[in-house]
């Protein structure tokens, strides 16, 4: 039997030991990917049921219809598996490498057929005045959860990306409009990007279903992931992502996913 899924039983007659003695930690992505290497199949199914979720989320956002985006996860799958196998592969995460292996197959297909393929991302918004930004950054960003994030910023934020990387407006001009000057313009540009990966980062995060003790650190997991909680809240965080069984598993996904995003 493999040894990423070795199985517990217990002897008829024999009392359940597993109930007492403490469960063993869980076996890192790291670790599962060296076992892959070493030929253990069972290891990469194991970062498969991990991570599938993830790479479905942003797959639907790429994709125009579910089985399409089925398609890309499989593909990226293989591909990640036969880097692996050759000697290559992820070295630190799983999940980044594989997400940037399914962006560069979406954009390998896109460039195949010569169409357009929608890619809501969030990078694009640190171009702050690109002159071919402008309409196709609004485009993409109207799909998926991309799109739910800036929505959800206030007025005030997405008034200033919309100037600032829609309309490519220059800082004097977003000025004189807004009735502020230039620093505090380039001040409110900064922090409504901020705003915005952090929303991004929240979006993926299902925040139903969770208890009300939970919720309150879900909702602060991308800001903390940004690092933006401040010491504090920091120490918060890592207190309640000590002790709880959940946390850690939606921070593991979050910070991954933060890596993909500009600093």
């Amino acid at each position: 039997m493999s040894s990423s899924a070795r199985h517990h039983t217990t002897p008829v007659g024999q009392p359940d030991r597993q109930t007492s003695d403490p469960a063993p930690p869980e076996i890192s992505d790291q670790e599962l990917t060296e076992l892959v290497r070493n030929g253990d199949t069972e290891a990469f199914a194991e970062l498969f049921n991990r991570h599938r979720g993830a790479a479905v989320r942003l797959a639907s956002m790429h994709a125009n219809d579910a089985y399409t985006a089925q398609d890309f996860v499989a593909e990226a799958f293989v591909r990640v598996l036969q880097a692996i196998k050759s000697g290559g592969g992820p070295s630190t995460s799983f999940r980044s490498y594989l997400l940037r292996v399914l962006r560069n197959l979406v954009t390998e297909s896109a460039r195949s057929t010569g169409r357009q393929v929608s890619v809501p991302d969030v990078s694009l918004y640190e171009e702050e005045y690109a002159p071919a930004a402008g309409n196709e950054a609004l485009k993409n960003y109207e799909s998926g959860l991309a799109w739910e994030a800036l929505a959800s910023l206030s007025d005030r934020w997405r008034n200033i990306l919309w100037c600032t990387i829609v309309h490519s407006q220059q800082p004097a001009a977003i000025a004189n409009e807004m009735g502020i000057s230039p620093n505090s313009v380039a001040a409110l540009t900064y922090r409504a990007k901020e705003g915005l990966r952090q929303a991004y980062l929240g979006m993926h995060v299902n925040r139903k279903g969770h208890s009300a003790h939970c919720s309150y650190y879900v909702g602060r997991l991308a800001a903390y992931s940004r690092g933006r909680l401040g010491k504090y809240g920091s120490e918060e965080m890592m207190l309640h992502l000590r002790d709880c069984d959940v946390c850690p598993v939606l921070y593991r996904e979050i910070n991954e996913l933060n890596q993909l995003l500009p600093a």
